[in-house]
């Protein structure tokens, strides 16, 4: 079973993608939280395998947060949830070491991003990939 952290700050959209998610084989979502700080605060006592998050958090972005995960829990592996098909965040976001980029509307995308980020593996929605 592999154990997911979902850092979303719109619950509704929050509980749609752990209702999609835990309907798949071996998938677990640990925990859902709103921010940032939040999570890192949690992460200690959690035992996962992958962070999704989502880029545009308040206070402290996804971006920022996958960078102070990549230091404090350098195998943990983290992937970007995005309604921004901006190249800048993919770039940075990829920088600061997450696994991929998912689009929030590629429900399809969000599937095979975390199945290849738990895998080790690079992935990015079709959308993203266009604009590379």
């Amino acid at each position: 079973m592999s154990s997911i952290l979902l850092i979303e700050d719109h619950i509704l959209f929050a509980q749609v993608l752990q209702r999609l998610l835990t309907r798949q084989t071996g998938l677990e979502i640990v925990d859902i939280v709103r921010s940032g700080e939040e999570a890192l605060k949690k992460l200690p006592a959690l035992k996962v395998n992958l962070a999704l998050i989502d880029v545009s958090l308040p206070a402290m972005s996804g971006i920022d947060v996958v960078r102070q995960i990549h230091a404090e829990f350098p195998h943990l592996r983290c992937l970007m949830l995005s309604g921004h098909l901006t190249p800048k965040y993919v770039k940075h976001s990829l920088e600061a070491g997450a696994y991929g980029y998912v689009l929030k509307d590629d429900v399809n995308g969000i599937l095979e991003g975390v199945r290849r980020a738990l895998d080790g593996e690079i992935y990015l929605s079709a959308a993203v990939r266009r604009y590379e």
